[in-house]
């Protein structure tokens, strides 16, 4: 479970693997669009991730996708209080979309395909078992960690995968490992802004995650005043924003054309 911080493998192998990932076992969509397309989305997920996350979203008329380890529910860690039963099907009903993660929320990356399989089908049928019977058709990689194996198993379950490495997709994203820039507050929050303001003269599609948004943030946290400054930048940039599984089909009417 996540109740004590992630640390990744330091050894040479596993750095030379993470490195070479990005580039093996790729799905990737080639897309046209002038208009830059932004998705929020949640980890886990912490109910501040609703009063002073989707709450606020919803204002701007905009939904968020929520990626759902189902042994959070109900726990309090360096997050705060999690989701309770209840806040899926309000989250549902309002319109957001509701995704996989693994069931305990563990590093893919070494746990082999064979039991990260059980993991995800746990978490769906712990899902199921609280009423949300909508499939499951996005996943994220808890910690953002996998191998190649993993990508191309999961592929044939999932319309997308997401990872945590923070860029925009311009032109292309590898469905198996789409990017994902954090909104934590500090300076990888000022890194997320400069993505963000780059929209307007480089158009592209831009994954935004979070976890816990209070006053006391988590390292992985951030304020709601930072939260808001997102927002307001995301208004700014002129993006549309839509949850991962309608970016999607909204970027594969805009498929890249080739003539000649």
């Amino acid at each position: 479970m996540m109740n004590t911080p992630h640390e990744p493998s330091r050894s040479i192998t596993s750095r030379v693997a993470r490195k070479l990932l990005p580039y093996r076992a790729r799905r990737e969509l080639r897309f046209q669009t002038s208009r830059p397309v932004v998705s929020f989305t949640f980890d886990d997920f912490p109910r501040s991730a609703i009063y002073n996350g989707s709450d606020i979203l919803e204002k701007q008329g905009w939904h968020a996708t929520f990626y759902v380890a189902a042994s959070l529910m109900e726990i309090d860690n360096h997050h705060g209080p999690h989701f309770r039963a209840q806040d899926i099907h309000d989250l549902h009903a309002r319109g957001h979309e509701i995704a996989g993660h693994t069931y305990a929320h563990v590093d893919c990356e070494h746990l082999g395909t064979q039991q990260t399989l059980l993991e995800i089908d746990h978490n769906k049928a712990a899902l199921e078992a609280l009423g949300h019977t909508a499939p499951l058709e996005h996943f994220a990689y808890p910690y953002g960690t996998t191998n190649v194996d993993l990508k191309r198993e999961l592929q044939t379950r999932f319309k997308t995968l997401r990872g945590i490495a923070p860029h925009v997709h311009v032109g292309k994203a590898d469905l198996n490992g789409l990017y994902s820039a954090p909104i934590f507050s500090g300076e990888k929050l000022e890194h997320t802004l400069r993505l963000i303001h780059g929209l307007k003269t480089r158009p592209g599609w831009l994954t935004l995650f979070a976890h816990d948004i209070c006053e006391t943030p988590s390292e992985w946290g951030c304020t709601s005043k930072d939260f808001l400054r997102v927002v307001q930048a995301v208004q700014q940039s002129g993006a549309l924003v839509l949850p991962i599984g309608q970016a999607l089909i909204h970027l594969e009417a805009h498929l890249e054309t080739h003539h000649g």
